[in-house]
């Protein structure tokens, strides 16, 4: 059995200053009639930068990671059980 990294439930919690931003993320795709898959990621973060700096580590080298000027509310973020710091498709 290996010891997997657990978050604590406190790491879910948003603080006053965090923002759980959605981002849009395209990447070339064969496979899809526009040749692109477009994916939607949530990060909560303090910062729309930070939330970018996430979600392009969280994703393949040859995704475009874009803002979308959209927010979930935190009751939303509460219900998907998001935690902070990182990125969850949606």
């Amino acid at each position: 059995m290996t010891n997997m990294p657990t978050h604590s439930p406190e790491a879910a919690m948003i603080e006053p200053n965090q923002t759980a931003f959605i981002l849009k993320v395209t990447r070339p795709d064969e496979a899809e009639l526009s040749g692109h898959l477009v994916m939607f990621y949530v990060a909560i973060t303090t910062s729309e930068d930070e939330a970018l700096a996430i979600v392009r580590h969280a994703v393949k080298a040859d995704a475009t990671v874009e803002t979308t000027g959209v927010r979930l509310s935190q009751q939303t973020a509460s219900a998907l059980d998001l935690e902070a710091g990182l990125a969850r498709a949606l």
